[in-house]
């Protein structure tokens, strides 16, 4: 389908996306606004995760993100004022406050998202009955579902190349690369830590954990460890505390620990009925993570990375 995205841009402030010395840019680099240069050549075809193809015959003014870590991704690129509203969940830099909350999860706006008349929206895990709405409308809906590191990478180029910016794209993807081979050197030839990522213990005897075959499964293989929770096929799912215990991991992180409803902290875990035998747990290498680095597929993942391998092997970095 081709679509032409030249709607007058609204005047809202930027949004998402700061911490990034990591990725060679200034101390607000994400959250600058640069002006489209003329290296992509339009129109532009891409396809999303649902094998849909849009045409683009020129860069999208009016952007509405559905993920906090497309937020970001569009923020890093340097195209912040396009955006013209974001889910509730995206919340950095601290100029997400001023753009238009559309709803979050499983309770977004529809109405709201269509009044502003968006040329481009992205989206995550959204259901399909509100792609197919949007998309009925005439409003292109690019689903983007990295399913590993290197996805991730590519929804970033993909991003990159629909909205002019594809020398932006290639400048974070490289310094990713480049910090990513950094983090595999150190650990390289260092033993694989058994490790348990817990995604949701609100249920502690069946937490919910991340899948192998997920970008945060490949982001612990990335940084020194072994997914006790090979057997799972999905992207997540809950695991029992007798496969756990079996598993024995050295280290537990949580991802949960932020988390809106029953966040974990390492007491909670130590505490838990039928854990106390667990390595992490009698070593005291249970971890509170930042959940922004985990459950965003944008370009501070790297970080994320660079976090659980310290966790892994503290030695490595000393």
């Amino acid at each position: 389908m081709m679509i032409k995205s030249g709607l007058t841009i609204v005047a809202v402030a930027l949004l998402v996306h700061a911490h990034s010395s990591s990725l060679q840019t200034p101390s607000h680099g994400m959250q600058e606004t640069r002006p489209i240069r003329a290296q992509t050549r339009f129109p532009v075809a891409v396809s999303d995760a649902l094998g849909r193809t849009f045409t683009f015959s020129e860069p999208p003014r009016r952007i509405v993100s559905l993920s906090p870590g497309y937020t970001e991704t569009l923020f890093a690129l340097g195209v912040g004022d396009r955006v013209a509203g974001v889910d509730e969940y995206s919340d950095f830099p601290p100029e997400t406050a001023s753009k238009t909350k559309v709803g979050g999860a499983h309770n977004h706006n529809l109405e709201q998202i269509i009044s502003l008349q968006p040329d481009l929206v992205v989206v995550l895990v959204e259901r399909d009955d509100l792609i197919n709405t949007l998309t009925s409308r005439g409003i292109p809906t690019l689903k983007l579902f990295p399913d590993d590191f290197e996805n991730v990478l590519q929804s970033i180029l993909l991003l990159g190349k629909v909205t002019g910016t594809e020398w932006r794209a290639r400048e974070i993807v490289e310094a990713a690369k480049a910090k990513v081979n950094r983090v595999r050197t150190r650990v390289e030839g260092l033993p694989s830590a058994r490790v348990f990522f817990e995604l949701d213990g609100m249920d502690p005897s069946k937490p919910f954990t991340p899948g192998p075959q997920s970008f945060i499964g490949d982001m612990i293989r990335i940084a020194g460890g072994w997914n006790i929770a090979q057997d799972i096929r999905a992207s997540s799912s809950r695991i029992s505390l007798e496969a756990i215990v079996a598993a024995d991991p050295e280290v537990i992180v949580l991802g949960d620990a932020q988390n809106p409803i029953n966040p974990q902290t390492s007491a909670d875990v130590v505490n838990r009925p039928g854990w106390s035998d667990i390595t992490a747990v009698r070593k005291k290498a249970v971890y509170p993570v930042d959940n922004a680095l985990f459950f965003r597929p944008g370009p501070r993942v790297v970080d994320g990375i660079e976090t659980l391998a310290r966790l892994f092997h503290p030695e490595a970095f000393r």
